[in-house]
């Protein structure tokens, strides 16, 4: 794919949607409301109570802007806070009889509104229309995720994180006991393993939370000193599906090729379906046997690509 064009393509229609739908007008149609109170009293309609963080983080906004659109909506009578009786710290809020009024109102415009549209489009092309806009949605969704979370170098403190990390992942998908990589002495050690000058290793972190890493070591037992191992790449689940594994072998990738290697191997186990996915992507061939001698006679899968 031409991705230049397919991003110059797709950024040009979305400002002719954002100009259409109106969102360059400080109010929705005539609501009397700001777009930013519409989409607040939406999510409030359909999850019915929420707190200022829960709403921020639904609205992908600040704390404080969530805030200030919830004071002028209280204060305009459609949205009320309320005590939590099991916990008086927590103050979730709800609309009020108005609130679902005014809300009822702004769903028959836009629903007025986008009927208008579809109805000018094929069901076939309705079709494509609503697949695509859900799909860059979803997309939209886990791009803007991963921009939140930081991959950097492993750091001493990271060491019982991550052995937590790789113990959970590992359990999840049933590669316990000997011969896994589980078993390794570096899984309570990782920062001391992986400091060496042919070696690396990378986490990824949201905020003060480690959602995975991975590394690359030369790869042992072999005589070829330019192949080097894809190790321990491991993500919890949290962290899935918005493209951080890639990002990790990203990193891996250009640290290996800077550290002078031409090939990077790794061990994996069929139960992994997603990682071998992956590694496919990535351009890495299956081997009919093991190389060199990592100790994991219990992997089942092994491959190698070029760098």
């Amino acid at each position: 794919m031409d991705y230049k064009k397919a991003v110059a393509q797709l950024r040009e229609a979305s400002r002719r949607a954002v100009r259409e739908l109106g969102f360059l007008e400080n109010r929705y149609c005539e609501t009397g409301c700001t777009h930013s109170q519409c989409h607040v009293l939406v999510e409030l309609d359909v999850r019915r109570r929420v707190t200022v963080g829960e709403l921020a983080e639904i609205l992908g906004q600040d704390i404080s802007s969530t805030s200030r659109t919830l004071r002028t909506l209280i204060d305009r009578g459609f949205v009320e806070s309320l005590v939590d009786s099991r916990d008086g710290r927590r103050r979730p809020y709800r609309l009020t009889k108005a609130g679902r009024t005014k809300t009822q109102e702004i769903h028959r415009l836009a629903d007025s509104q986008t009927r208008a549209a579809l109805e000018l489009l094929s069901s076939a092309d309705q079709d494509i229309v609503i697949k695509g806009l859900s799909l860059y949605a979803q997309a939209l969704e886990r791009s803007n995720k991963l921009a939140l979370i930081k991959i950097r170098p492993i750091a001493p403190g990271d060491d019982e994180a991550m052995s937590a990390v790789i113990r959970q992942v590992m359990t999840e998908f049933g590669a316990v006991g000997n011969g896994m990589s589980i078993e390794d002495q570096e899984v309570n050690r990782m920062f001391e393993a992986y400091k060496g000058e042919r070696s690396a290793y990378f986490v990824a972190v949201k905020g003060g939370t480690l959602l995975g890493g991975a590394g690359v070591h030369q790869l042992e037992g072999c005589d070829d000193p330019g192949v080097c191992e894809l190790r321990k790449l491991y993500v919890l689940p949290e962290g899935r599906g918005m493209g951080l594994g890639r990002q990790l072998m990203d990193r891996c990738f250009s640290a290996a090729q800077h550290m002078d290697y031409r090939h990077i191997y790794l061990e994996t186990i069929d139960n992994m379906i997603h990682a071998r996915h992956l590694f496919e992507k990535y351009g890495f061939r299956n081997l009919k046997a093991p190389m060199g001698q990592s100790g994991h006679h219990g992997c089942t899968i092994w491959a190698i690509r070029e760098l």
